[in-house]
């Protein structure tokens, strides 16, 4: 009775134990790996180490994670068959390959996630190939590339696709598509700065939007087939014909810099004509100079630093009323968005000194031309050349006028007065006309003529320290607009454009301060500093330095 009572407990614990082991394996989703992996109802996947299994998403709601080192390496299709509310990220090191087509298959209505911070990569068509689907999001991050031989991206019949780059999206063969929508409609690709496109972006449907998102004043070229709704969202202007943007710094800072040269032009005049001239004396006077100035970045204009140098002569034709001038500049131009311009500027023509002289009242005119050779060299984004990016260069010509006048009246308190403060109003026009010319076969400019004017308003006192050395301090206050020329013609692509100049008025203030000193033979040695600051939104200033010298012999 005893042994029989036993063996009837054990038969029916195991009994118990056969029912609710039957009753887990039916009711429990699977996470085995049929000929791969089947990934169940909602748990998190991660893959650590390498594997040749195909990872299919059988239930919905299912992440899987590639991380760091691991690589999925299928032979053949489909590496990843991805299911509905499906995600996958493939992590920076991490990799998806498949041997032949689709690194990543999706259909029939998934709503797949795709964040790859890591390597996609078919060795035949279609890294990922969505179809049917909505609302899918595809996120290339920095760092991450997403390739293949053909067709890298294909989503066809799929509605509201979101794909956005910040990394690398390739395809080898460039006659293919990197990107091809097929008949997908509400989509939006988003293209990043410092993302690299290479190859064809494609539609065939209408309502899908192509948005760059590059920097402001960061040209680009991007070739496309369909039609696609462009959208920069930096506020450049993009082109249709294929998609194109360029950056308008090359002719929106003309006036600028014109002005610059005018500045630094006649406060060199103005040095000249406050030395004594020694008559009898043949004389010859030399200006050594160097600047620097920045302008920062805004939301309307780019911003840049520049810096030049250069030599101004003056030689007197017919002592105290005709002077030769020439000045020979050299100017490095640095733009926001990869674009540097280097240029080279001759100025030639005569100084008018005291055309008036009432004593204490004076005159003054001058007027100079010449010719500017400017070297343009700018780095865009493409996705016609293997990189990605591509250096586009220019090579053109101007020719500027300078002219100018100005008024002066001086004060000394007493004759024996070592102090002379002097009041300088003056007027001045410049004008340049740039030639046409292109930068490779995207971009290209037409002829552009532009001329402006300024007021200035400035007060200078002199200190006579010892009979040798003398000390000046001066202020300044300036007003200049451009009068016509505040458009520039352009074209994309063939596709001709027109930009406005969105600051063509400019008020400056500058003050400077010198010291000249006179050697024993009359000839006269001085050095000049000065600063200059605009109303230009977040303008950094100007700063120059400037040596002279003035020989009489």
């Amino acid at each position: 009775m005893c042994t029989m009572s036993i063996k009837s407990s054990f038969r029916k614990s195991f009994f118990r134990l056969l029912i609710a082991i039957t009753v887990v394996l039916c009711f429990t989703p699977s996470i085995k790996l049929a000929y791969g992996v089947n990934l169940g109802v909602g748990p998190t996947v991660s893959i650590s180490a390498d594997t040749t299994n195909q990872q299919t998403f059988d239930q919905a709601g299912v992440t899987l994670t590639i991380e760091n080192g691991a690589t999925i390496t299928k032979a053949g299709n489909q590496a990843v068959q991805a299911g509905t509310n499906s995600t996958i990220i493939v992590n920076s090191g991490g990799t998806i390959n498949a041997t032949g087509n689709q690194a990543i298959g999706a259909q029939d209505d998934d709503t797949t996630i795709i964040i790859n911070s890591g390597t996609i990569d078919a060795d035949g068509n279609f890294s990922i190939k969505i179809n049917g689907t909505t609302n899918g999001i595809i996120t290339n991050n920095v760092g991450g590339l997403i390739t293949a031989a053909t067709n890298t991206i294909f989503a066809n019949a799929s509605t509201d696709l979101t794909i956005t780059n910040s990394g690398t999206i390739s395809v080898e063969d460039l006659s293919s598509n990197v990107i091809d929508l097929g008949n997908s409609t509400g989509a939006t690709i988003t293209l990043k700065n410092g993302g690299l496109i290479i190859g064809k972006i494609s539609t065939t449907e209408t309502g899908n939007k192509l948005q760059f998102d590059h920097g402001f004043g960061r040209a680009y070229f991007y070739e496309t087939t369909g039609d696609f709704i462009l959208e920069d969202l930096s506020g450049n202007t993009v082109v249709k014909g294929s998609a194109g943007s360029v950056g308008q710094g090359a002719n929106e800072t003309v006036d600028e810099l014109l002005g610059l040269r005018s500045y630094n032009l006649r406060s060199t005049l103005k040095r000249y004509s406050a030395f004594p001239k020694k008559s009898g004396k043949k004389e010859i006077y030399t200006e050594p100079f160097s600047y620097y100035s920045k302008r920062g970045i805004s939301s309307s204009v780019l911003g840049y630093d520049t810096y030049g140098y250069g030599l101004t002569i003056i030689h007197p034709l017919l002592p105290n009323k005709l002077d030769l001038v020439a000045t020979f500049e050299k100017n490095e131009l640095e733009l926001q968005g990869d674009h540097d311009i280097s240029n080279t500027n001759v100025l030639v023509g005569i100084n008018v000194p005291d055309f008036i002289n009432l004593g204490p009242l004076k005159a003054s005119g001058f007027f100079l031309a010449g010719a500017g050779h400017h070297e343009g060299k700018r780095k865009i984004f493409t996705n016609t050349t293997t990189t990605g990016v591509l250096d586009v260069t220019s090579d053109y010509t101007s020719y500027e006028a300078i002219t100018g006048t100005h008024a002066s009246y001086s004060y000394k308190a007493s004759p024996e007065s070592k102090n002379t403060l002097t009041t300088e109003v003056g007027l001045t026009i410049g004008h340049s006309t740039v030639k046409a010319y292109s930068e490779s076969e995207h971009f290209s400019w037409k002829k552009r003529n532009l001329t402006q004017g300024s007021i200035h308003l400035g007060e200078q006192l002199t200190s006579k320290i010892t009979d040798k050395l003398a000390v000046t301090v001066e202020g300044e206050v300036e007003g200049r607009t451009v009068f016509t020329g505040r458009k520039q013609a352009y074209a994309i692509n063939g596709t001709t454009v027109e930009s406005r100049d969105k600051q063509f008025r400019q008020a400056t203030v500058s003050a400077k301060l010198g010291a000249n000193y006179t050697m024993n033979n009359s000839s006269i040695a001085y050095v000049n500093i000065d600063s200059r600051f605009s109303n230009y939104a977040k303008s950094k200033g100007t700063y120059g330095a400037y040596v002279g010298l003035r020989l009489a012999f």
